[in-house]
């Protein structure tokens, strides 16, 4: 029963729609199922010092992860594997896999070395509250990980490559499940330890349930040895680039995570909590058309279409203001609501929830910022200025951690911070200086969103000319869905702390149905072109016309290891 199972999942996938339909049910199933780990994490621990800690150790580990396992990103191992023939591409995966080996496993010494030096100068009160060996602990547990999901990434371009999609497409499911099963069934057992051991089995069921086709294939019947060298330096070279940016992402969220380990007990888990609930829309409409968009850029200029790639990045622009900024106003409107409903149970209080509501707002005002940056970072990888994403976002990781500390600085000041509270609704909620860091994460975003606008527009002139329109239309939209969805909560009635899940959902679906009518109105009324080009696409759907493409799926370490989708 279970080889017939592998063979299935291990099936190419030729039709362009069933990869399609594929990958959009994993995508979804990703997302809930992530959903539902936040939620199990927060009717246990709420937002407290356990999940702080967690949280924290993800650090060093998702750092290691992201500068390394980006070397041997899906983006650049097909393209090589593409190219050969089967025997070569059996020699180039064992170098690769040989030249990751010795990386991965020098790195991850030394950070297993200096983890208790390096946590103690991150997150100094932790330490003074003598949680740093727990820290540690957890750490060094969750160091495993960076390997399992580095040899995954290897994995999972020899998967594309041959077309199995099922078994790609189940990777961060079972990345997901892993966790699950480490708080379920782990964590009674060995305590918060088991969290981490939680992490290293969904890391390994990521790798494992890649590995029984790639070696039916005749992969890996040695051991693994540097057999191209040039094939291998070529390789890191061309990751360079990319594997710094990703990096300077980690240091970002790294600076950010320890501000908030300085803050009051729960800090951490609640700014967590807030991202990864943003982090679903961004992934649904951002990845999305920035990651399905970046094989016909690299064609369109390798061909020197530059006009049809400036319209390409223009389309996938337009779409992602289309979709993202009528998102950002209901998450904004519904943010308490969506909160309550997603992670209101248990240890998970009303103060919880008001903080994680706050912060989910604020770093949803970025939304459409973050997207664009993914999809311009697309176009410049595109175009071979892989530098330009990487100097940006080395200007914007210091920015952002600066302007966090200055911020968390400022809210000490008694009325400036009853200001805030009274604008964010937090009013006698302890622990609301959080709020500085969704303010200046959002704030760099959007200003780095500008800035590789304003560049793009530059070198490629008519960018700007071409989204005008539709943004102005995104934006009217978005008005008339905040305004829709608020007059909506105020007929239906406040939330209380006596008001039950069920209440709570239906209040927010109330406000989400009505303002999202709002938002189609003004579109049709405005004669949008994007909103004509989805109903178009959605009644041929429904009449089963072909679908002409299909969409990539991301590479691991762009998701980022602490949250997949």
């Amino acid at each position: 029963m279970m080889r017939e199972t592998l063979r299935f999942l291990a099936s190419p996938i030729r039709s362009l729609s069933s990869v399609v339909y594929i990958l959009a049910a994993s995508a979804l199933l990703s997302s809930f199922l992530a959903l539902a780990r936040d939620r199990l994490f927060a009717h246990t621990f709420g937002a407290g010092t356990e999940l702080d800690l967690y949280y924290a150790a993800f650090r060093i580990p998702d750092f290691l992860f992201v500068a390394i396992g980006s070397l041997v990103s899906v983006y650049i191992l097909i393209p090589e594997l593409v190219r050969r023939t089967s025997s070569e591409q059996k020699n180039y995966i064992d170098t690769i896999v040989a030249g990751f080996s010795i990386l991965v496993i020098i790195c991850s010494a030394c950070a297993l070395l200096v983890a208790p030096k390096l946590l103690e100068v991150l997150f100094p009160q932790f330490a003074a509250a003598g949680f740093l060996p727990t820290l540690v602990m957890l750490t060094r547990i969750m160091l495993l990980q960076p390997i399992f999901l580095g040899f995954s990434n290897i994995l999972a371009s020899i998967t594309q490559a041959r077309g199995r999609y099922v078994v790609y497409a189940a990777s961060p499911l079972l990345y997901n499940i892993g966790i699950i099963c480490g708080l379920i069934f782990f964590y009674p057992i060995f305590g918060v330890a088991g969290l981490a051991w939680g992490v290293v089995l969904g890391a390994l069921l990521h790798l494992g349930i890649q590995a029984p086709s790639i070696v039916n294939d005749g992969f890996f019947r040695s051991v693994p040895r540097i057999r191209e060298v040039q094939a291998l330096y070529r390789t890191a070279v061309i990751s360079i680039p990319r594997a710094l940016t990703l990096s300077m992402n980690q240091i970002t969220f790294t600076g950010l995570v320890a501000i908030a380990s300085g803050l009051s007990a729960g800090s951490v888990a609640v700014f967590m909590f807030a991202y990864n609930l943003m982090n679903v829309p961004l992934a649904v409409i951002g990845s999305s058309y920035s990651v399905a968009a970046f094989p016909t850029l690299a064609s369109a200029l390798a061909e020197g279409r530059v006009r049809e790639f400036i319209d390409l990045v223009s389309t996938a622009a337009r779409y992602i203001l289309f979709w993202s900024l009528p998102s950002v106003a209901l998450i904004i409107v519904l943010r308490a609501h969506i909160v309550r409903v997603v992670l209101g149970s248990g240890s998970f209080d009303w103060t919880d929830t008001r903080l994680t509501a706050a912060v989910l707002a604020l770093l949803s005002v970025s939304l459409a910022a973050q997207a664009l940056v993914l999809l311009l970072a697309r176009a410049y990888y595109a175009a071979g200025r892989t530098f330009v994403p990487f100097f940006v976002a080395a200007v914007s990781t210091p920015a952002t951690i600066y302007l966090a500390f200055r911020f968390t600085r400022l809210l000490t000041d008694a009325d400036v911070l009853h200001v805030v509270q009274t604008t964010m609704r937090l009013e006698d909620v302890s622990g609301s200086t959080i709020i500085a860091l969704p303010l200046a994460f959002s704030f760099v975003s959007i200003i780095a969103a500008l800035v590789l606008a304003t560049h793009f527009e530059y070198r490629f002139r008519g960018f700007f000319s071409r989204i005008a329109t539709s943004c102005t239309h995104a934006f009217l939209s978005a008005i008339g869905a905040a305004t829709a969805a608020y007059l909506t909560l105020v007929v239906v009635g406040p939330l209380t702390l006596s008001s039950t899940l069920l209440s709570v959902f239906l209040r927010g679906f109330a406000g989400g149905v009505v303002g999202l009518a709002a938002a189609i109105a003004i579109y049709a009324v405005l004669k949008n072109p994007e909103y004509e080009e989805t109903v178009s696409s959605v009644h041929e759907r429904l009449w089963r016309t072909p679908v002409s493409k299909a969409q990539p799926i991301s590479s691991a370490e762009e998701i980022g290891p602490s949250s997949p989708r």
